[in-house]
């Protein structure tokens, strides 16, 4: 456990020089640092990928408040695939997605959108209230002005995604039933 969290420790402060933000890092930045270690954590089945060359694609969809703090992952690989990111403005746009962060999810369309989304190899990640309840399977809270996450297991396994037991242990909750 604490070996992950020197990891991420160390991940935001090497994420935070590269951007230049070292006195200062966004909430944004962190969310870009931590979903990049997730993705150290995460395991798609195969058919998720076209090839065994294919990137892995982190999305946004819907406004991008990220800000540029997604960029510096597209220099990055996990487990020998290249990171992209891709922004889409509709549902609609989201084919070839692993991570997908729903910008705004706290609105009444987040319950359709992670509907449709469901059974597909996708981490949906949000910000909103009860998102993991209603179905995403990670879920950004602020805790004593720390950002922390909730994890869905039952979501992740619903969309076919395994996530390894230290992600889990980093979970301020993990969710295990619908």
């Amino acid at each position: 456990m604490r070996r992950i969290i020197l990891i991420i420790t160390i991940a935001l402060a090497i994420y935070s020089t590269e951007c230049g933000y070292a006195a200062e890092i966004s909430e944004y930045q962190i969310k870009a640092a931590y979903i990049y270690n997730f993705t150290k954590f995460i395991h798609w089945p195969d058919n998720a990928f076209r090839d065994q060359t294919a990137p892995l694609v982190v999305g946004v969809l819907g406004e991008n408040d990220f800000d540029g703090a997604l960029i510096p992952l597209s220099s990055k690989t996990v487990n020998s695939r290249a990171i992209q990111i891709k922004f889409f403005r509709t549902l609609e746009d989201v084919q070839e997605c692993h991570i997908l962060y729903i910008s705004n999810s706290d609105t009444v369309e987040t319950d359709s959108i992670l509907k449709e989304l469901k059974f597909r190899p996708i981490v949906t990640i949000g910000d909103g209230e009860q998102f993991a309840f209603r179905g995403g399977v990670i879920q950004f809270v602020m805790i004593r002005s720390r950002l922390r996450f909730i994890l869905n297991l039952a979501n992740a396994k619903i969309n076919q995604i395994q996530i390894d037991a230290q992600l889990l242990s980093l979970a301020t909750e993990v969710l295990y039933d619908k």
